[in-house]
């Protein structure tokens, strides 16, 4: 045997001379291992040995495939029931852990501590790195470590030398199982690092859900085996398991983030309105969001490749705003996309009007600003130092904040176009009356005000040119007017169409001399005639001129005494005619109204009528209003438009509202006792001194009660400008009074400026028309603009409209078809006394 296997040295050390073997093959004929019979002397076996060896290598072969198969089997349900029992677990992992960084760990523990695996470890990449970047293990158990969720130093290294397979699973997005080390396409220096570190198996799981890829679960085992059947699925199922586990506490955070940003745009909502909700808006706005940077911008109206921002905060200071050109920058991409997101290096791109204050910003998210006509107003947008992570985070909040943006940028539009209709004269573009008399009253409650004179004009003869050329050619005139007028007074003064042929000029800071020598050029502005297409207008004016304060101090009485002092050189065929004491004679007769009037309030010897007020649709009574009216035995019949503005001037509104409120509810008491009952409710005129009374309420409540009238029956009609003296405790009251059951409407609406925050916090029930907008809407175009824009608003907020003031078919009409459908006036019938109205409109 040694000459002919020399290289076999056992055979040599147990001096074999004789050798005969049999291969010991399974049922399915694959080769298990060898029976062989030695001797140290040469064979010389019996007949029958190679029969006996040959039957005995088949029996032999049978049990060990026997024992082979039972070994595999058993090694499978080692495996399939350690996966099971990672299953069985996994439910409570999702339900029990409160971090992604605790399930994390939990995971590993889990796999380790129940699989029965060596060791498993989570491998992320860092959130801001880049997709060349290796992955990092961010939570880790090991069945041989010292401390819970920390690596042994043998198993850093087989991390490390694993790293290839984590990566693979990662790019692949499928499982990479490694069960056997002997597989030669294995780099060599690594799998002898595995092998020498006594690692047998290896699998590599990715982490993904709703195709988000969240890393790698890898598991080793110190066993040697291959994975059973159903293994590999289970494993599967327990990394879809912490897949869905870190989706859904990332899609918690993110809903969170939102809810915290839903929150500060309510926050934000309780500043003032305009400018101030923006400011506080985009600083809540880059809070939410951890933004380094946050803007509004809003569409240049003449260039649309220049915007501007309104507000911008950059490290949570508010900056100056600026103007920048829009090609070439993200802003634009917004515009034409609606959305656009840079995830890093965005600095670049930024425009160059920031003078470099921007240079260190990586991520940027803009979004379009759209009106409710889906038209683009502007841009919002946040900016990070970091590179872009959160994306569809950043991109949720930010559709939040961008609706509030677009919604207050619309509604600030809109009131600027409310204001433009109502403060702006349209055929000439002058401030009107309702402008100038704002004007007037901010000079005169300044802090400090400074002497001023009033000078107020009127063309004469106007009419003719009206009545001869058309209408359309006298507003043509006057716009030529108004222009020659704006270019001859001193910088500064102001200048205003109070209506028809009418102008004001407010001259600051201006004596007598000053006064009369603006009046002079005023005069020769118009010297030369109008020249209108082939036709030609001379024109004159006469002045009347007031100087504060001595003269008034009221903006009323300085435009009363200089339309007295113009009227005076009308008469007396003047040009300039200033205000003299023997004109206030008038003075003096008011202060006789006002000691009348206080008389006649004390022993009740003013009177209500009652104005009809009915459905357009129908013409069916659906309530009144009681209005004063006042008879004096010296007097005789006194205007309601001479002694209410003595009163209001006298302080005296509150007795006579009160009077009021008392005689209303006596009338509807006694026509209840004749068996009428008046349909809808009877309104009642409250005026801005009676509505801060703290005691109206007490007051209305009490007289309701001492006549047995429900409070329901009655309205309170309060001035648009009264409720604008303080808005908020006018807020407060309407709410009181709402409660008790009285009816609100908001009287003269359009004659004063009120804000659309405050009026829609208002618990009123239906804004009144003007009856300046009523008288001319069939004429005028800006009458009747305004009129259908306040109807409009209305129906947004939910009120209903009643016109004043009605006086033809025609105006009836022309309101119902613009969807107001209540109304009063001359049309339908006069104010009556109680006994007339019943007997008209109550049987």
């Amino acid at each position: 045997m040694g000459d002919r296997f020399p290289n076999d040295t056992r055979l040599g050390a147990l001096s074999i001379e004789g050798y005969w073997g049999v291969a010991i093959k399974g049922p399915d004929g694959t080769c298990l291992g060898v029976l062989a019979i030695m001797h140290s002397s040469p064979l010389v076996p019996p007949s029958y040995t190679e029969e006996v060896l040959r039957i005995t290598a088949t029996l032999s072969g049978t049990e060990l495939a026997r024992q082979v198969t039972q070994a595999n089997v058993q090694t499978r349900l080692r495996s399939k029931n350690r996966a099971l029992r990672l299953m069985s677990r996994s439910h409570d992992l999702l339900m029990h852990t409160g971090s992604e960084q605790q399930l994390m760990e939990a995971a590993c523990c889990l796999a380790v501590g129940v699989g029965g695996y060596t060791a498993a470890w989570i491998s992320q990449r860092a959130p801001d790195a880049e997709s060349t970047d290796s992955l990092q293990v961010m939570a880790m158990a090991d069945a041989d470590g010292d401390v819970a969720s920390w690596l042994s130093p043998t198993q850093l290294f087989i991390a490390r030398y694993s790293a290839e397979f984590t990566e693979r699973a990662l790019y692949r997005q499928r499982p990479v199982c490694i069960e056997c080390l002997d597989d030669e396409s294995m780099p060599s220096g690594v799998r002898q690092a595995l092998m020498a570190l006594g690692v047998e198996q290896i699998i590599a799981l990715p982490l993904h859900c709703a195709e988000k890829h969240y890393g790698v679960l890898t598991l080793y085992q110190q066993q040697r085996g291959k994975l059973g059947h159903d293994e590999l699925p289970l494993l599967q199922d327990l990394a879809n398991e912490v897949s869905l586990g870190i989706e859904s506490r990332r899609r918690q955070q993110t809903e969170q983030r939102i809810q915290q940003a839903v929150a500060r745009v309510a926050k934000a909502m309780s500043a003032e309105q305009g400018g101030a909700f923006l400011h506080q808006l985009t600083a809540h706005m880059a809070e939410a969001l951890s933004a380094g940077v946050g803007f509004i911008s809003l569409l240049d109206k003449h260039d649309q490749d220049f915007a501007h921002t309104v507000t911008l905060y950059i490290n949570g200071q508010r900056e100056d705003n600026f103007a920048y050109y829009l090609p070439g920058v993200p802003c634009k991409k917004v515009l034409v996309e609606q959305e656009c997101i840079v995830t890093d290096g965005a600095a670049i791109m930024l425009p160059g009007e920031s003078c470099g204050a921007l240079d260190w910003v990586s991520g940027y998210v803009g979004r379009r600003l759209n009106d409710s006509r889906g038209k683009p107003m502007g841009i919002i947008g946040v900016m990070f130092e970091a590179p872009l992570v959160e994306v569809e985070m950043v991109r949720s909040v930010l559709q939040i904040f961008a609706a509030r943006a677009a919604s207050e940028l619309e509604r600030q539009t809109d009131e600027a176009k409310i204001r433009q209709l109502a403060y702006r004269d349209v055929g000439t573009q002058l401030p009107n009356r309702i402008d100038f008399m704002r004007h007037l009253a901010s000079q005169l409650s300044a802090p400090i005000s400074s002497p001023l004179a009033l000078l107020l004009l009127d063309l004469n003869h106007f009419k003719e040119i009206n009545d001869t050329a058309g209408h359309d050619t006298g507003d043509v005139v006057l716009k030529v007017v108004a222009e020659r007028f704006a270019s001859v007074i001193a910088p500064g003064d102001y200048l205003a169409r109070l209506g028809g042929d009418e102008f004001v000029v407010v001259c600051h800071g201006a004596d007598a001399d000053i006064a009369l020598a603006t009046a002079q050029r005023l005069c020769e502005s118009i010297d030369k005639p109008v020249d209108i297409g082939q036709q030609s207008f001379e024109l004159s004016v006469s002045m009347g001129v007031t100087l504060y304060p001595h003269h008034a101090t009221s903006p009323q009485a300085l435009l009363k005494y200089a339309d007295i002092a113009m009227y005076q050189a009308k008469r007396q065929k003047l040009s300039v005619l200033h205000f003299e004491s023997w004109m206030g004679q008038l003075v003096s007769e008011k202060l006789h109204i006002a000691k009348r009037l206080a008389v006649a309030i004390a022993e009740h010897q003013l009177r209500l009528h009652y104005q009809p007020q009915v459905d357009l649709r129908t013409g069916q009574l659906i309530g009144a209003e009681a209005l004063c009216r006042w008879h004096d035995e010296e007097l005789g019949c006194v205007s309601p438009s001479k002694f209410i503005p003595i009163a209001e001037e006298r302080g005296m509104m509150v007795a006579l509202g009160n009077w009021v409120i008392e005689e209303a509810c006596r009338q509807l008491a006694e026509w209840q006792q004749q068996g009428m009952r008046l349909p809808g409710q009877l309104a009642i005129n409250i005026a801005a001194d009676q509505f801060e009374d703290d005691d109206l309420a007490t007051s209305l409540l009490a007289f309701c009660h001492q006549y047995q009238v429900e409070a329901s029956m009655l309205s309170l009609e309060i001035t648009e400008s009264g409720i604008m003296v303080h808005p908020e405790k006018a807020i407060a009251m309407t709410e009181t009074l709402k409660g008790h059951g009285l009816g609100l409407a908001i009287d003269d609406f359009g004659t004063g400026y009120s804000s659309l925050a405050y009026l829609k916090r208002f618990a009123a029930d239906k804004i009144k028309i003007d009856i300046s907008f009523v008288r001319d809407m069939l004429t005028s175009d800006n009458d009747r603009v305004i009129v259908a824009t306040i109807i409009a608003m209305a129906t947004t907020l939910g009120l209903e409209t009643i016109a004043e003031g009605i006086e033809h078919a025609d105006q009836a009409e022309a309101l119902l078809s613009m969807g107001c459908n209540q109304a009063q006036g001359y049309y339908f019938d006069r104010p009556l006394v109680a006994d007339h109205f019943a007997e008209r409109w109550l049987t």
